[in-house]
């Protein structure tokens, strides 16, 4: 670039000579840049997409979950958790269908404690901020937004959601408190011994699931509850006598269809049942997790009580974890 600045320079000064020539002044041109050269041709980053932010603020985070609707009982999340946080500018109707001012996924630590994911930092101005928060309640990467809305969800998947509104950023380090809530349903099954029976443990168990590909809201944390089932079960966590699923929010009168196998009365072949459940009240909400206790009879089961209760969360190979 310098070369062909100089070249033009020359010419220019070579046509203007002449007619300084006979002036008693000397002019001296100089050559006055745009402050991009000799830069190179590195890619921009979209700060409004996945920067860090504009602003020397720096903003920590400490993540909880609710384990439960009704009382609002929490615990920190998981350790290695990732976490997605979202910074909208404050007072914006509809911010999230806008750019983001900041976005930067993060990693659970304990007690809760978020750190950067590869070093990242949300540097923030003074101001009032919108964040939102998403995870998948695991150590995959949550699911970007584009626009506020998700990419078609799955099954069998802990979606968590969180945010709040016009929160104040000033000083140089604020730490905001972050509680997720589940924006999927659960359901667990508790096997029981009925007359004349005696299950020594279950080989398998499937359960229909709501037809996939529902979009979270990130505004709201809303995902639509799908009104069919997909055609293929899902496998269900099993730990001893117990069972346990995650899915999309459900609305629908239809029951849903529990295959299990079992081990009973001593026998060494695989005894199958295949029995309607109920929806409760016609749903399964987001939120909740939904117990059967389920009462295996040498011809049929029955369902002797359904509720909800905590939520069951899951250790590292899928199977429950019943703290109760």
């Amino acid at each position: 670039m310098k070369n062909i600045k100089s070249v033009v320079f020359t010419t220019i000064l070579a046509i203007l000579l002449p007619v300084f020539a006979g002036c008693s002044k000397i002019y001296v041109v100089q050559w006055v840049g745009n402050g991009t050269e000799d830069q190179g041709t590195s890619g921009t980053t979209d700060d409004q997409t996945d920067g860090t932010g504009l602003g020397n603020n720096l903003v920590n985070f400490h993540a909880s979950v609710e384990s439960l609707n009704m009382t609002k009982s929490m615990s920190p999340i998981s350790a290695n958790t990732r976490v997605t946080i979202y910074a909208y500018h404050g007072s914006t109707d509809e911010a999230t269908s806008t750019s983001a001012v900041a976005r930067g996924t993060y990693i659970s630590q304990q007690a809760g404690t978020l750190a950067g994911d590869s070093g990242y930092k949300m540097m923030l101005s003074n101001g009032v901020f919108d964040f939102y928060a998403v995870s998948t309640n695991s150590s995959d990467v949550p699911p970007v937004f584009s626009n506020g809305v998700s990419p078609k969800l799955q099954n069998g998947v802990d979606y968590l959601w969180w945010n709040v509104d016009n929160y104040d950023v000033t000083g140089a380090q604020v730490t905001v408190p972050i509680i997720l809530n589940h924006s999927a349903t659960q359901v667990t099954f508790e096997i029981d011994h009925g007359e004349g029976m005696y299950v020594q443990d279950i080989a398998s168990a499937t359960i229909t699931v709501p037809v996939p590909g529902a979009q979270m809201d990130l505004s709201t944390g809303v995902i639509p509850p799908a009104t069919e089932y997909d055609s293929t079960p899902a496998s269900m966590g099993i730990n001893g006598l117990k069972l346990q699923y995650t899915m999309l929010p459900l609305k629908t009168d239809t029951p849903m269809k529990l295959t299990i196998g079992i081990h009973a009365n001593g026998e060494p072949d695989v005894k199958t049942y295949e029995v309607d459940v109920p929806v409760p009240d016609g749903a399964l909400e987001a939120g909740n997790s939904y117990r059967f206790r389920a009462v295996i009879n040498a011809d049929d089961v029955t369902f002797a009580h359904v509720g909800v209760t905590d939520w069951v969360d899951v250790d590292e190979t899928g199977n429950p974890l019943y703290p109760h």
